[in-house]
């Protein structure tokens, strides 16, 4: 049953103020000793980011807008070694050879649905994800790219010379497909284009590159899609993928299973690091 204020069950709560000290807003009071209560003429700070429940090591809380029942707790045992994350992310590459099947849909709505819990700014969780069903109707999209590539040298020339577009777009009449290397999807977070909204797409593609990779599923960020998304002269590219007035797009990733295998580390620039 989903909760309309702050509860505590009193059987459980071991009255430690974990609650209190990790609340962002700071609306849990709790005295020494004292079960802890949130300020109801507070309770429209709360931000709905469930830390009270999170830390709680007995579940003794419940958050306004949660039901105890929806929160399921962690496996430690399934969680990656340090050794184990830093293979991953060694092994993550930028994939630009795909092989010519899509991804199943429940992977790609399983990987979202993971996403769902990377951070966004004072947990807005503002955000969608358009996400391409398949390679025809990626390449749709793609077609009205080009048709902006195409019109970019009169329409804004500096950015034609940026992008050489005019060899993308002979590419792409010639059968090759730079744009998205021939991905089956491409993902795209959308929302209101405010700046937390930008940053929190950014984030969520970051993580959804990383889930993806470990269930084998490659990604490539797409700057020329990435640059059509906020062209004044792509309105056909926005229109496509369905967004409403005031939605943005941020960016794009070319998503499918990659043709090749990384197998091994080849080195990166040194750290940089600055003490201060």
């Amino acid at each position: 049953m989903v909760s309309d204020f702050f509860s505590v069950d009193a059987s459980l709560c071991r009255k430690d103020g974990i609650c209190v000290q990790v609340c962002p807003v700071r609306i849990i009071r709790a005295g020494t000793g004292e079960l802890p209560v949130m300020d109801e003429r507070l309770r429209n700070r709360c931000i709905g980011c469930g830390q009270c429940m999170a830390f709680c090591p007995t579940r003794a809380c419940v958050a306004p807008g949660f039901s105890r029942e929806d929160v399921r707790p962690l496996d430690p045992a399934s969680h990656p070694t340090p050794e184990q994350m830093e293979e991953l992310v060694f092994a993550r590459r930028s994939i630009r050879n795909f092989k010519d099947k899509p991804v199943p849909e429940e992977t790609l709505v399983r990987v979202l649905d993971a996403v769902r819990y990377a951070p966004t700014g004072n947990n807005r969780q503002a955000f969608r994800w358009i996400v391409t069903k398949n390679r025809e109707r990626s390449r749709a999209l793609l077609e009205l790219v080009i048709g902006w590539l195409r019109r970019l040298p009169e329409t804004d020339p500096g950015m034609a010379a940026r992008l050489h577009s005019a060899g993308v777009v002979r590419g792409w009449d010639k059968g090759t497909d730079i744009l998205s290397r021939e991905a089956p999807h491409i993902v795209v977070p959308g929302g209101d284009g405010i700046f937390l909204d930008i940053l929190d797409g950014i984030i969520g593609l970051s993580y959804y590159e990383m889930i993806a990779q470990a269930h084998g599923i490659g990604c490539c960020w797409s700057g020329y899609l990435t640059r059509a998304f906020d062209h004044p002269d792509a309105a056909e590219v926005r229109d496509f993928l369905g967004l409403e007035a005031g939605e943005a797009a941020f960016s794009a990733l070319m998503v499918g299973f990659p043709r090749f295998k990384t197998v091994s580390r080849p080195p990166r620039k040194p750290l940089r690091l600055t003490w201060r």
